[in-house]
């Protein structure tokens, strides 16, 4: 492999991906801080290990998606009115630290910190709904995620980019947006916080993600808000970090890879000749050509396979500048 190509490994993204009850999603402990959001996430060659939790709550989740409307995202709240999801009021004496979360977008339940499992994670619904109006800096959008297999709630162009960075991430098993909001008791520096995501990983690690713009992330206020989060969440067991961005050619090629859309007997019948065709060296175009020439595969249908499997980290290539067919492709 040449020094220039960003591997997923090279970008601390490991390979192969993997499918939580009403168990704690950790036991409460005092957390190291994680350097980066990868550095949280552990490896992924062990997929067998996936917690029986997170498995059980996923298959509820894809169930209830199957036979509802599947689609957790509001984006066109009016400007002014209600806000539409109530969230249970503090106890009179309450001076603990609360979880706020909904399951149906319209209602919120409280928890306390060790009290939060995966399958809350998993079922949980955007805490807030997203206006949009002209004069907005931060447009809310929302994409598709294959990981979860659902929409998923981003509320800029900022958030949306490490949404599709986590969404490729083999390590990673779920993805919920806006997942709670922590509630902090009178006398604390801050009121509430809502992290921006959430993240489950293939062992069942919980890591909570922050997406900030570099200016905004060394705020000497935001520094101190951050501290008191990460704290917070790491009595219920939970990393916390801080994502400021990525390098562009780096999110562009993950959406290009994700629109790849290839039906599973499509993979089957043409993923193993374009393999075949692969050799040390070879660009995009020429393993195309060869796999036209050898196998008759159609050099188009070749091509959004090839995408599909770059997604899928069957194969990879230099991800520091714009994938084209002239781009140099690896094996994984």
């Amino acid at each position: 492999m040449s020094a220039r190509t960003l591997r997923a490994s090279q970008h601390n993204i490991p390979q192969s991906r993997t499918e939580p009850s009403s168990s704690p999603a950790h036991a409460p402990a005092e957390l190291p801080a994680p350097s980066s959001w990868e550095s949280a996430l552990p490896p992924s060659e062990h997929p067998d290990t996936v917690p029986p939790e997170l498995q059980s709550a996923l298959e509820k989740f894809r169930l209830a998606g199957m036979l509802g409307e599947g689609t957790r995202v509001r984006l066109f709240r009016p400007i002014r009115g209600p806000r539409r999801l109530r969230l249970p009021k503090r106890s009179p004496g309450d001076v603990g630290v609360r979880v706020l979360l909904s399951r149906d977008g319209r209602t919120g339940y409280a928890r306390r910190l060790n009290q939060v499992s995966l399958a809350d994670l998993v079922h949980s619904h955007p805490m807030r709904d997203f206006s949009r109006r002209r004069a907005q800096s931060n447009k809310p959008v929302a994409f598709f995620s294959r990981t979860v297999g659902d929409m998923i709630a981003c509320e800029s162009q900022h958030e949306r980019r490490f949404a599709l960075i986590a969404d490729w991430h083999s390590s990673v098993a779920f993805i919920a947006a806006q997942p709670f909001t922590i509630d902090f008791p009178a006398g604390n520096d801050i009121d509430s916080h809502t992290p921006d995501f959430a993240l489950i990983t293939t062992s069942g690690t919980v890591v909570v993600v922050d997406v900030k713009w570099p200016s905004h992330a060394v705020d000497p206020d935001t520094v101190r808000r951050h501290e008191l989060i990460e704290r917070t969440l790491a009595r219920a067991g939970m990393q916390h970090a801080v994502w400021t961005g990525a390098p562009m050619s780096l999110t562009q090629n993950l959406a290009n890879f994700a629109a790849a859309r290839v039906p599973e007997h499509k993979m089957r019948e043409l993923e193993p000749k374009l393999l075949a065709a692969h050799r040390p060296g070879r660009t995009v175009s020429q393993v195309l050509e060869d796999a036209a020439d050898t196998c008759q595969v159609p050099w188009l249908e070749g091509l959004v396979v090839v995408r599909r499997m770059l997604w899928d980290h069957r194969l990879t290539v230099d991800m520091a500048v714009p994938f084209t067919v002239d781009s140099e492709l690896f094996r994984s």
